[in-house]
Formats: C-alpha cells, sequence, structure tokens
C-alpha cells in the first residue's frame, strides 16, 4: 500500500515517455525506489521463516520457544520495515533485521534438534 501510493504521487509528477512504465524504466524518485527495495525484502529472509513454521508444525516442534522465536521474527519484520520506509538509517535497521535472521536461524536450529531426537 505504502509502494502504490508512493508511486502513484511520482506518476502524477514525473514526465514519462511511452511504455517507461511497462519495461521498468520509470527514473523513480527515492521514496518510491525506498519501498520498492523493502516490499522485495519481504519475499527474502520471510521464506526461510515460512518454511521453518511449515516444518515444526509438521513434526510437532511449534512449542513455546518456537512460537516466542516466531512472533519475535514478525515485530522484527514489522520494526525493520518501519525503518526502513521511514528514516532508512542503516545505524537502526541493521539491528532489526539482524534480530529477525537470529530469530529464524534459531527456529531452524530448534528444529534440526527436535527432528535428530537431542531435544
Amino acid at each position: 500500500v505504502l509502494l502504490l501510493g508512493a508511486r502513484r504521487r511520482a506518476m502524477r509528477s514525473m514526465k514519462l515517455e511511452p511504455g517507461q512504465l511497462a519495461m521498468g524504466k520509470a527514473p523513480w524518485p527515492d521514496e518510491a525506489v525506498k519501498r520498492a527495495a523493502n516490499y522485495t525484502s519481504q519475499f527474502e529472509l520471510p521464506v526461510l521463516f515460512y518454511a521453518v513454521v511449515a516444518f515444526a508444525l509438521i513434526v510437532k516442534a511449534a512449542d513455546t520457544i518456537m512460537i516466542g522465536l516466531a512472533w519475535a521474527f514478525v515485530l522484527s519484520r514489522f520494526l525493520h520495515t518501519a525503518i526502513h520506509v521511514g528514516s532508512n538509517r542503516i545505524r537502526f535497521r541493521t539491528p532489526a533485521f539482524a534480530l529477525g535472521f537470529l530469530c529464524v536461524l534459531l527456529m531452524w536450529v530448534r528444529l534440526a534438534l527436535h527432528v535428530s531426537g537431542i531435544f
């Protein structure tokens, strides 16, 4: 929704040649580029999250710790998005991303330990 709004505002003020939008060559302003980059990032790390959640449910590894890690990941993504489309300060965005990455990593480790019978 934020990306759509940013691009719609940009399209009203831009002078585009026919076909620039269709060919993906529109010179988008920074606000629209930033929102597009955030949208793309929602299809990278979260895919690993979706997979570990699915596997955890299948093998009945969704205990309290796994659920806590999942919620921590979701909250980290909200925080990452707010920073990314807001101030976009790497100083704050990197720790938010790292927290989410750590949550997913711990979920995979916990799942591996559960499947192996160690835990």
